[in-house]
C-alpha cells in the first residue's frame, strides 16, 4: 500500500523535469537571440564619398586612440602619419581580383579579437573557390612587441611565405626574439637570417608606413578592422554576419581602384 509520504517525491521529480525543460528553453532561446541575425546599421565615412562604416563590439586599441601610437613611427624617429589622399585610398588597400570581393584585415598580432577572427578569415580565402580576395595589413597598435611583429610579418610576405608565417605566430603566445622569430621562419620554410635583416629595412617600413596612412585616412582606431568592399568594418564580426557582407558587396557590384 502506498502511504501519503510516497507523493512529494514524485512530485518533486515531475517539478524537477518541469524545470530542467524550462531552463532548457530558456537557454536556447537566449543563444538564439545571441545569434540572431541583426540589422547592420551603415553610416557614411565623414570625407570619404561612397564608404561607410560598420561597427561592431570586441576593438583592441591604446587608450591614445586614433591619434595614438598606431600612426606614429616604428620607434625610429620618424614623423606621424599623416592620412593619404581619398584618391589613392583603393589602389592602397586593395589588389582587386575579377569576381572576388576585395578585403583589406587590418590586425595586430597581440590583439586578443584578431587571434579568433584572422585565422578564421585565412581558413576563408583558403577555399578552393574563395568570395574574397584578402589583402593583409599590419597595424601594429599595442607596443613595441606588436611593432616587431609586424615587422616580420611583412619581411616574410616578401618571401612569399605570409600565409604560414601568420599562422604561426596567431597560433600561440610568443616573445618575438630574434631566436623565436628565425625558429618561425624556418617552420615556415623561409629565410631566416633574410627575415631578419628585411625587418629593418625600406621596404618593411614604407608598407607599414602605407597601412598606417589607410588607417588613418579611413578613422581606424583599433584592431580588428575588415575593409569589405566599400565598407569599414570595426570590431569582431561573426561568421554570419560577414558572409551577409559579403554578399551584400557582390551585389553592389565590383570594386575598381
Amino acid at each position: 500500500m502506498a502511504s501519503d509520504t510516497d507523493e512529494p517525491p514524485r512530485t518533486s521529480r515531475r517539478n524537477l523535469v518541469f524545470g530542467a525543460l524550462a531552463l532548457g528553453a530558456v537557454a536556447g532561446g537566449w543563444q538564439l537571440w545571441v545569434h540572431r541575425p541583426r540589422d547592420f546599421n551603415f553610416r557614411p565615412i565623414e570625407g570619404l564619398p561612397g564608404w561607410r562604416l560598420l561597427e561592431f563590439d570586441g576593438v583592441s586599441a591604446t587608450s591614445a586612440g586614433v591619434a595614438g601610437a598606431a600612426f606614429l613611427g616604428l620607434g625610429d624617429g620618424s614623423e606621424a602619419v599623416a592620412p593619404m589622399p581619398a584618391s589613392r585610398l583603393c589602389a592602397t588597400l586593395f589588389d582587386p581580383k575579377e569576381g572576388k570581393v576585395p578585403v583589406a584585415a587590418f590586425s595586430d598580432f597581440f590583439c586578443p579579437y584578431c587571434r579568433v577572427q584572422i585565422p578564421r578569415l585565412a581558413e576563408l580565402a583558403k577555399k578552393v573557390d574563395p568570395s574574397i580576395a584578402i589583402n593583409w595589413h599590419e597595424l601594429p597598435l599595442l607596443g613595441p612587441t606588436s611593432e616587431i611583429a609586424a615587422r616580420s610579418a611583412v619581411a616574410a610576405d616578401l618571401q612569399g611565405g605570409y600565409p604560414e608565417f601568420q599562422a604561426r605566430l596567431f597560433a600561440s603566445p610568443f616573445r618575438p626574439t630574434a631566436q623565436y622569430l628565425a625558429e618561425v621562419a624556418s617552420a615556415a620554410g623561409l629565410r631566416p637570417g633574410q627575415i631578419l635583416l628585411d625587418m629593418d629595412g625600406q621596404v618593411v617600413a614604407s608598407r607599414l608606413r602605407r597601412s598606417r596612412a589607410a588607417a588613418r585616412t579611413l578613422g581606424i582606431y583599433g584592431t580588428p578592422a575588415l575593409v569589405v568592399g566599400r565598407t569599414l568594418v570595426m570590431g569582431k564580426i561573426s561568421e554570419s554576419d560577414l558572409d551577409r557582407l559579403i554578399a551584400l558587396e557582390a551585389e553592389a557590384g565590383p570594386v575598381t581602384c
